[in-house]
């Protein structure tokens, strides 16, 4: 079974937590990891520094699409082409991260055992659920969310789990439902779990759902046993700078 990891860097979207990331990551294991870079100058500043500090790290270009109009190119950008490098992965079990996550404990590693047996995971959303009668679900709250999203979505039963796609464990025997995933971001761009929700209402599959901990966020800072930190967040970060450095 070979595992592998991708990062996306769009521009620079959460750059500034990239080095801690990959440095917790090496701290615990010395699999491949790819990163996917649209900028050609932080491209070869990044080769550089990765040559210097973190061994096992290979880059991919690719050109981010254009979205006229819209003022969340970047975060449609970074929705998309995680998707694109998971479909494109050559590794068995392929983990995407969010450039601001810190792994914190080893045990983060037994996701790929569990995309092994059970395909795409993800980790549950801080605000719990999709869309919900109190408007406190991701579709009612979440940033870039258009009209197509809550009118795909309308007989989607509420209270449903949400997901957090920030933390990706991927196997290809859910290439099916990634494909479809991918498809709809490409021809209905809009938040990013919005184009999950619309694909898990479509197909009637749901990604295997892990605890809170595995991706710690500002709701759920001290929380405890933690696996993964949110450190874009600020408190989180905090919590990562007064107990894990």
């Amino acid at each position: 079974m070979q595992n592998g990891i991708v990062y996306v860097v769009i521009g620079k979207r959460d750059i500034s937590k990239l080095a801690i990331s990959l440095q917790t990551v090496r701290a615990f294991t010395d699999i491949p990891i790819i990163i996917w870079v649209d900028d050609t100058n932080l491209l070869n500043t990044l080769k550089v520094w990765c040559n210097k500090n973190i061994p096992f790290v290979t880059f991919n270009k690719f050109e981010r699409v254009k979205y006229p109009g819209s003022n969340r190119e970047e975060n449609r950008n970074s929705s998309l082409f995680r998707l694109k490098a998971l479909k494109e992965s050559d590794f068995d079990n392929t983990l995407y991260l969010d450039n601001d996550i810190a792994v914190v404990n080893k045990i983060f590693f037994e996701g790929f055992n569990i995309a092994n047996d059970f395909g795409i995971t993800m980790v549950e959303n801080p605000r719990q659920f999709i869309r919900s009668p109190f408007g406190v679900g991701d579709l009612d709250k979440g940033l870039d969310v258009v009209q197509y999203d809550k009118d795909f979505t309308q007989e989607m039963p509420n209270c449903m789990m949400a997901l957090n796609m920030g933390v990706t464990f991927y196997n290809k025997k859910s290439e099916p439902f990634l494909d479809e995933l991918i498809w709809e971001q490409e021809n209905n761009p809009s938040r990013g779990q919005a184009g999950l929700y619309r694909t898990i209402w479509k197909t009637k599959q749901f990604p295997y759902a892990l605890p809170f901990q595995w991706l710690v966020c500002k709701k759920h800072v001290n929380i405890e046993n933690p696996i993964a930190l949110h450190i874009g967040h600020e408190n989180v970060y905090r919590m990562f700078m007064e107990n894990y450095q």
